[in-house]
This record gives C-alpha cells, sequence and structure tokens, in this order.
C-alpha cells in the first residue's frame, strides 16, 4: 500500500464521513438446523457467513468500543462489522462460539436473565457467559423476561415495567460477570420513541432489527442491525449487506413505528455526499419500489414516500438505498420501522 494510496484514503474519510464511521452490525438468534426457521442459521450457514466475512476482508470489532468510536466520531477499522445474538441460546455457545473462538472474533450475547437463571435447557448458563465473556465476548441486556414491550400488563405503569425489566437485568448481568454494558436490544427489535427516550434518560444504548448501517448521525436508542437468519441467512444478498454505508440522516428524524396512519408518509432530510440524488431508491415490505418525491437544496435532499396500500402485516419497514460513488459496488443504506398493533407481533 503506497503512502499516496493511504493518503488518499484519509482524505476521503475526512471529506465523505459514511466512510469514517461505518459500522454494520449483524443479528442472529439460534445457530441450530432444527431450532425455527424463522430466528434460526444451520452452523453450516454459520460457518460459511464466518467465511464470508474472511473473504471481503472485514473488520470484527468489539461493539461496545465500536459504538464508542461511532458516537464521538473516532475513525472505524475499514468494513467493520459488529456481530451479535439475541437471548444467549445454548446452540449459540455449542456451534457459534467454536468459528468465532478460532478466530479471536469478538461479539455480544444480549442475554435475557430470567431464562438462564431458572436454567431452561435450550439457554446458556451463567458458567458458560462467563467463558464466553473471558474469550472476548460481550453480554448485554435483553430484559428479565424477554416480554413484548409494546404490550405494557393491565394495571402496570410503563416506565415502572420497563425499569423492572432492563434495570433488573443489568444488575443480574453485572453480579454474575462482573460488568455493565449498558446496551440493550429490544424483544422482537420493537421499541416507541418514549421508550428511546428513557433508555436515554438512563444511560443505555439500544438496539433494534431494522436493517441498515450505522453511522455517526444515527439515533443512540434506535441502532440497526441486519439480521442474518431464516430468510436473511442467504450469502449473496449478506455480501451486499455487509458493504453498507450509513446515509447522513439526523436522529431526531427517526419516527415512532407504531403506526398512526396507515399506510404511514415518510419525509426524510438526507445529506448528499458520494451519491445522486437520482439514484436514489425506496422500497416497502411486500409492497416494492415506492415513488417518492425529492427536491435537492444545495447539499440536502428531501424524500418523501408512502406506500400506495395499508400495511397488513404485523410489521413493515420502508428502505432507501443509493449507490456510492466513491466506492462501486457498495450501497447507502436507512430504514425505517413501523408496527401495526392491530396484528399480534409477538
Amino acid at each position: 500500500m503506497t503512502q499516496r494510496f493511504v493518503y488518499a484514503v484519509l482524505v476521503l474519510m475526512i471529506l465523505i464521513p459514511g466512510l469514517a464511521n461505518a459500522l454494520v452490525i449483524l443479528q442472529y438468534h439460534h445457530v441450530d438446523a432444527s431450532t425455527p426457521a424463522v430466528t434460526s442459521v444451520s452452523p453450516e450457514t454459520f460457518r460459511r457467513h464466518m467465511a464470508l466475512l474472511e473473504e471481503k476482508k472485514m473488520s470484527v470489532v468489539n461493539l461496545k468500543e465500536a459504538m464508542q468510536s461511532v458516537m464521538t466520531g473516532e475513525p472505524l477499522p475499514e468494513r467493520a462489522v459488529a456481530i451479535t445474538f439475541d437471548d444467549a441460546y445454548l446452540s449459540v455457545y455449542e456451534n457459534a462460539w467454536p468459528e468465532l473462538k478460532k478466530r479471536g472474533w469478538s461479539f455480544t450475547m444480549f442475554t435475557s436473565t430470567d431464562p438462564v437463571d431458572k436454567k431452561y435447557a435450550d439457554m446458556m448458563s451463567w458458567a458458560q457467559l462467563r467463558e464466553i465473556k473471558d474469550g472476548g465476548a460481550v453480554i448485554a441486556n435483553h430484559t428479565r423476561s424477554h416480554p413484548y414491550l409494546l404490550e405494557t400488563p393491565e394495571g402496570v405503569d410503563a416506565e415502572d415495567w420497563w425499569a423492572t425489566e432492563i434495570k433488573q437485568a443489568e444488575a443480574r448481568i453485572k453480579e454474575e460477570t462482573g460488568s455493565s454494558t449498558r446496551m440493550f436490544a429490544y424483544p422482537y427489535g420493537e421499541y416507541t420513541l418514549k421508550m428511546a427516550e428513557w433508555l436515554e434518560d438512563h444511560g443505555y444504548i439500544a438496539f433494534g432489527q431494522q436493517s441498515g448501517a450505522v453511522g455517526t448521525s444515527a439515533h443512540p436508542q434506535v441502532i440497526a442491525r441486519f439480521p442474518a437468519s431464516g430468510a436473511y441467512a442467504n450469502t449473496d444478498t449478506l455480501a451486499t449487506k455487509l458493504m453498507s454505508l450509513p446515509f447522513s440522516i439526523s436522529a431526531d428524524q427517526v419516527q415512532d413505528p407504531v403506526l398512526a396512519d396507515n399506510p404511514p408518509e415518510l419525509t426524510l432530510t438526507i445529506a448528499v455526499h458520494d451519491f445522486k440524488p437520482a439514484q436514489l431508491q425506496c422500497y416497502a415490505a411486500g409492497a416494492g419500489e415506492l415513488d417518492i418525491e425529492t427536491s435537492v437544496d444545495g447539499d440536502a435532499m428531501t424524500v418523501t414516500m408512502q406506500q400506495p396500500t395499508k400495511i397488513t402485516a404485523g410489521r413493515g419497514r420502508y428502505n432507501c438505498t443509493a449507490p456510492s460513488l466513491s466506492q462501486p459496488g457498495r450501497y447507502y443504506w436507512y430504514s425505517q420501522l413501523w408496527v401495526n398493533t392491530d396484528v399480534s407481533n409477538r
């Protein structure tokens, strides 16, 4: 690598913020061929995913450290990716941990503490969680009992309930592992902006399951992760996601996902750098490409979209992408989650 090439890369990182702080986060549940397909990836497919990370020369990073860099503007390694698992299933210890350990790769285990305390047969033990932590894993918070947080029990104050589920889980993790990360993953990937505000007030950063790359403008309580299990386990599409970059879209533009109007309208103002506004495309889950209204004013682009029919499933998304000008084959990517509470999402 020549000195001139290194200098050129550094200039690009300064001029194009998305290249300096682009983080892709992968999200898994089970690593088992016999568990529910929608939340599972087979051990063989998981091995192919890890081989793909090597093939693409990805820099596997510690999620806590990487998020600190994202939030402070410190540059990340090129092609940074973090690996996460939700729930602390035993299959992760049996089938994923050996693959990660032999590569010396960090990963994050978002843990629901009650199933571990109750010693459910398909869950890891605290001893196993301590073992993977000693091997470089991060143990983080996924509530005590993995409830559906959008449905507050009758007669219970929502914020008191969140405190019970989240603060007590954090305390158990610290008690058993000696560490408190204050990183939280929403059960089922669903949240409200009020919940996000509560987490911010209590010092947590939080992660969903909406797709997209993470950059400095990301909402710290609505961090995107790419699901990599079930229908999303295809290595060809995963390769594209690994190369994704974050749009510069301010955190205050994240909309409350619970539908007030159906179909929902979304307007975004995007800082234009390293992509042509005419190449921006937006899609709705199950509805295909959307007609969008756009306007450009200097370095800012405003885009408005609305799918033509109602969201009838429990969840929906609007995804927007645009190809990078400086790095052919890489795409800027942003996703807005929608939740239709008329349909059960458990």
